[in-house]
């Protein structure tokens, strides 16, 4: 889970000698935070876990607006390659930090 949310989390070019790794969710978070930010974050968010996350097989990415809290809530459903277990979920928030 923890591989999966870093993975989100880190912006292109932030890790040495893998300039490509990341995704560009970042950039969304300061836009106004409606139904296509949203849109555009799932894609995003499911891109790069299938680009770089081969441990895991995406389900399901949810990703809500709160229009109170200016914020996304995130909720991500997958299965981890190679191990017969329940399909995990990971749930976060995404808000722009300054």
């Amino acid at each position: 889970a923890r591989s999966v949310r870093n993975l989100v989390l880190t912006t292109p070019g932030e890790r040495f000698f893998n300039e490509d790794l990341g995704s560009g969710v970042s950039k969304v978070l300061f836009d106004i935070v409606d139904d296509i930010s949203s849109a555009v974050i799932k894609d995003e968010i499911e891109e790069t876990i299938i680009r770089f996350e081969p441990r895991v097989k995406l389900d399901d990415v949810k990703v809500k607006p709160d229009y109170d809290n200016n914020q996304f809530d995130v909720t991500i459903t997958y299965d981890i390659v190679g191990i017969d277990a329940l399909p995990q979920q990971l749930n976060f928030a995404l808000q722009p930090t300054r």
